[in-house]
């Protein structure tokens, strides 16, 4: 039997979820994947991948415990978070604006999407936070301030007042999040951002 595309890009999207779930997992870090991907995506936005990469790094190791001494028995799935976070980078900076949030895919129930969304903002703006050097928010940019006071709005949604019916206003929520993103990240590194074409 086949699937429509929408279906076919869930199933992948559930998938790749999952895998990155059970890595955090495995690692023992108390993060969502929507929570880990948004620090990610903060700290890339504020400064350069290899600083960025360092801190995200030291950030989940730390909060899973993992010292210095037993770093090398988590090898294999440390270089899984260094790949994860080298396909952040990658789909950060495509010309296409191929960046998506990792959040549950359309399957899952929109309680479970929402708490995703409010996970990728606190991630998003705590990362933010962390590579800004202690920046007060009136320094930085001002489309970067709105989108940053938005993202803090969207931290408080109340995941009671949900319902399926709900499931259009979700679906511009995200796509404003991942705009919103690409608009951070194109105003606070240029450079990295000049291959993409203007977001609007």
């Amino acid at each position: 039997m086949g699937y429509s595309t929408g279906k076919v890009n869930s199933l992948f999207v559930a998938k790749t979820f999952n895998i990155y779930s059970d890595l955090l997992s495995r690692l023992a870090i108390p993060l969502s994947v929507s929570e880990a991907h948004g620090i990610s995506v903060g700290l890339l936005c504020g400064q350069a991948s290899g600083r960025a990469k360092s801190r995200w790094l030291t950030e989940l190791l730390d909060a899973a415990d993992i010292t210095a001494e037993t770093v090398q028995e988590r090898a294999t799935d440390i270089r899984e978070l260094d790949s994860w976070f080298s396909g952040t980078v990658a789909a950060l900076n495509d010309p296409e604006l191929a960046f998506e949030p990792a959040m549950p895919d359309n399957l899952a129930p929109l309680a479970d999407r929402a708490a995703g969304l409010i996970d990728f903002c606190t991630g998003f703006n705590y990362g933010l936070g962390l590579s800004s050097g202690g920046r007060d928010t009136p320094s930085l940019p001002g489309d970067t301030r709105e989108v940053i006071a938005d993202f803090q709005a969207m931290q408080n949604i109340d995941l009671d007042d949900l319902d399926d019916t709900d499931d259009g206003d979700w679906q511009e929520l995200f796509e404003f999040l991942r705009v919103g993103v690409l608009l951070v990240h194109e105003e606070l590194q240029p450079v990295a951002g000049a291959a993409h074409n203007q977001v609007h």
